[in-house]
């Protein structure tokens, strides 16, 4: 259930944060000057670069991990670094931002905590020089949380020149200027990784955001690049000839990304150029790849926003491709002419201006047909404004996860961009949200959200239906709940926590306060509690003019439920039917303070094969009531198995050894509190046909003890009814009662229905260890007294022998 995994995961993510401080070997610049040694007192991020290769501490810089092998990490404050020359790595590293967060206030989108914010940390190269050129040192970087504002470079590479392996999480790369590549350059066999980047404002002759290296030693390089829930936008200039120049035998995947606004030369420019330019030997590999995959293409302005030729295998689907200036699809050959075109090429559910219209991509058929239909699965939107199908540009902020794009609209018409009624697209849009185009949708199939064509997918109130429900381990969710409060505030009450954590702690620690103490309140025999939000899809909502999602709590949103009885069902939407028996006993019910839906049994029956609990619950918007979504539920009642607890007892040494013991004081059955079934009269452990308490089997008992003949005992219930079950009433003597030794008895405990418990350890502890004392400490016969003794005994019979 989800609250269960909640706790476990509240218990994972502050474990980590412990490890992570007790553990911190990042490099931590504390300057934000560029120095190189000349300053002991500070550590700057040359330096920083400096040590992390010569794994010793260097010009104020700590040693940072210093183990053979290990990555060492940078991590870099908020506010601006700028440099005076490039930074040469001379070993792997990676180099973080201040965190993008605020935990002081909710996430827009998710409604938890923390709040992503804009990047706070920059590395400037001043308008002078690149920022970074491993092309010699051949070391891999990675960025993280930064923006590469304003270099320079007058050959190639402006931001970034990689001879090794690049890595860009969350990164802008903004402003920068080179011949080749003006935010990067390829030299290689490389893999470069952008995932949710701003790449904007840069500019070169060849590539402004990208270039490469096409041949090394007269054969094609390998590079392999990928770029996602990106934003590409607003690069390049008039006289720029492309902005992704792509060579070589790459590998090249643009998924989930806003490609929009950027500008190339208007006769013979293109955005993203894949072909062979060379005539006298092709730059480009037959064995390329490009794949595009749920993109907003739009708006860029060049002859050919993509240029392709016979090289290559390429894969366009579910992208909008559309309302560029030139040709939005462009074949470089036959002067354009794609009629008798043989291509590896596929062009499958995307949106594209088909026909002779500013913007048309041209095609040759073959890229239609290579469907499983073997029809044209595209969109011709030749006809239909842009701002029919999408917003207009939107500038970054928090609801777009700070990066610029495009809505799509939702009219309701067979043309719209959303809910295709297919799969395919991308597993998530651009924004981070999970698509779920596989959800199933009983009740609503009509509702089912499948895929949007573009980087957005526009949500739509849709709740799940939610089978194989299951009654739980009523003390194991408890503490699970107690466990995630005791860490909270432990939390809270640590001094050393850092101050932005407190809000967050504090909400989580009421939160999970409220859970634990209304579970308790509510809690019923057998119950199952189900947060309806955890698996359902939000609201979106236009309001002044923008997106906004409507968080999935019970602030914005009523819930309402239907038991239908117990049975099974077939069909759906329409065709839904329930085929089965109302029961009176079946309970389904929202618990506004719980903010859970429990789903129980006003008696003690237990579900039986093939047959399940069902019940229908609804979710309405509270803004808009028209926006509602019904979801099933299917559950089983199943029993807990009870819980054994660990028994400690005395053994008085020299006595008779007969001690009473009783096992089932700190046990329970596990199915939650019985009181709550009104009349119940049901023991909590086995009893026989006689009435005889028979619960505990033994099943490890010390050859040096016995049961008293005397303790009623029996066949133990069901499959184990070959093993003998004793009383509560459980007495044992040693056999010899002058044993000095500790004795240990596992067993295990048989609720009502004689389900067996854990196996548990009762432990008698013998008082001969606080009688008897020896250099062996803690008051038992130590190692050398035993030695002693036997050492004797060995001197008696020795002596003994001789006097015979």
């Amino acid at each position: 259930m989800k609250n269960y995994k909640k706790g476990l995961l509240t218990l994972m993510v502050l474990s980590a944060m412990s490890l992570m401080a007790a553990e911190d070997t990042f490099i931590h610049v504390t300057t934000f000057d560029d120095e190189d040694g000349e300053n002991l007192n500070q550590c700057s991020l040359r330096e920083a670069i400096k040590t992390a290769a010569d794994n010793k501490a260097f010009g104020g810089c700590n040693a940072g991990d210093t183990r053979l092998g290990q990555k060492d990490r940078i991590q870099l404050k908020e506010g601006s670094y700028k440099l005076k020359r490039e930074l040469v790595p001379q070993s792997v590293i990676e180099i973080y931002g201040a965190e993008p967060l605020d935990y002081s206030k909710k996430h827009v989108l998710t409604n938890t905590y923390p709040a992503t914010t804009a990047i706070k940390t920059t590395i400037s190269g001043e308008n002078q020089t690149r920022i970074l050129n491993s092309s010699l040192s051949k070391y891999g970087v990675s960025f993280k949380n930064l923006t590469l504002a304003n270099a320079v470079s007058t050959g190639l590479g402006g931001a970034i020149y990689a001879g090794a392996d690049i890595n860009l999480s969350n990164v802008a790369i903004m402003n920068s200027r080179a011949a080749q590549g003006g935010a990067i350059y390829l030299d290689g066999n490389i893999a470069l990784t952008i995932d949710h980047g701003l790449i904007q404002g840069n500019q070169a002759g060849q590539g402004s955001v990208l270039a490469m290296t096409c041949l090394n030693n007269l054969l094609f390089t390998k590079p392999t690049i990928t770029i996602q829930n990106s934003s590409l936008v607003a690069n390049g200039a008039a006289n720029n000839q492309s902005m992704l120049d792509i060579c070589g035998e790459a590998s090249i995947l643009l998924q989930t990304n806003t490609i929009a606004k950027n500008q190339a030369n208007s006769s013979t420019g293109a955005i993203i150029k894949n072909v062979s330019s060379n005539a006298t030997q092709a730059n480009l590999s037959e064995n390329s790849t490009l794949t595009l995959l749920s993109n907003t293409i739009v708006e860029n302005n060049a002859a050919s926003t993509l240029l392709y030729d016979q090289l290559g295998s390429k894969n366009i689907s579910f992208n909008v491709l559309a309302y560029n200036s030139g040709q939005s699809c462009r074949y470089a050959l036959n002067n354009g002419n794609v009629t008798d075109a043989k291509l590896n090429m596929s062009a499958i559910n995307n949106a594209l201006q088909l026909a002779a219209v500013t913007g048309q991509c041209n095609l040759p058929k073959v890229a239609y047909e290579s469907n499983v239909s073997g029809t044209n699965t595209n969109i011709d939107v030749s006809n239909i404004s842009m701002a029919t199908l999408l917003t207009t540009y939107t500038e970054p902020n928090a609801n777009t996860e700070y990066l610029p794009l495009y809505y799509p609209r939702n009219n309701q018409t067979a043309n719209d961009l959303v809910n295709l009624g297919t799969v395919g697209c991308s597993d998530v849009d651009q924004r981070g949200f999970s698509r779920i185009t596989d959800a199933t949708l009983i009740l609503n199939p009509s509702m089912k959200n499948t895929c949007d064509i573009g980087s957005v997918e526009l949500m739509r109130l849709t709740a799940a239906d939610i089978i194989n429900l299951k009654n739980l381990s009523y003390s194991q969710m408890i503490a699970d709940y107690q466990r995630a409060i005791d860490l909270y505030q432990k939390r809270i009450d640590d001094k050393s926590t850092d101050a932005k954590y407190l809000t967050q702690y504090q909400a989580e620690l009421s939160a999970f306060k409220d859970l634990k103490s209304n579970t308790e309140k509510y809690a019923k025999y057998r119950a199952i509690y189900i947060d309806p939000f955890a698996l359902a899809l939000p609201d979106e909502q236009w309001v002044n003019n923008e997106s906004q999602v409507q968080a999935l709590n019970a602030e914005n949103y009523t819930i309402n439920t239907q038991v239908l009885g117990v049975g099974h069902y077939s069909g759906e939407g329409s065709n839904f039917q329930f085929i089965g028996d109302q029961d009176p006993k079946l309970k389904c019910e929202w618990v506004p303070e719980l903010k859970r839906i429990m789903f129980y049994r006003l008696d003690d029956s237990i579900s039986t094969i093939g047959e399940s609990a069902l019940c229908i619950y609804r979710i309405t918007s509270k803004a808009d009531t028209t926006k509602t979504t019904s979801g099933l539920l299917s559950a089983s009642f199943t029993n807990i198995a009870p819980i054994a607890k660990e028994d400690t007892y005395s053994l008085q040494y020299g006595s008779s050894q007969k001690i009473s013991l009783h096992p089932l004081e700190n046990d329970f059955d596990d199915d939650g509190p019985k009181g709550s079934i009104a009349g119940l009269n049901k023991a909590d452990f086995y009893r026989n046909e006689a009435g005889q308490e028979l619960a505990i089997r033994l099943d490890s008992l010390p050859s040096a003890m016995m049961v008293d003949p005397s303790v009623p005992h029996g066949p133990c219930p069901g499959s184990a009814m070959r093993d003998t079950c004793y009383s509560s009433d459980l007495v044992v003597q040693v056999k010899n009662n002058y044993s000095p030794f500790d004795q240990i008895l596992e067993y295990t405990v048989f609720d009502a229905e004689g389900l067996a418990s854990n196996r548990a350890k009762i432990y008698l502890n013998n008082t001969a260890k606080n009688t008897v004392t020896s250099g062996g400490g803690g008051g038992s016969i130590g190692w050398w007294s035993l030695l002693g003794l036997l050492g004797l005994g060995l001197y008696r019979h020795h002596s003994q022998t001789k006097k015979r």
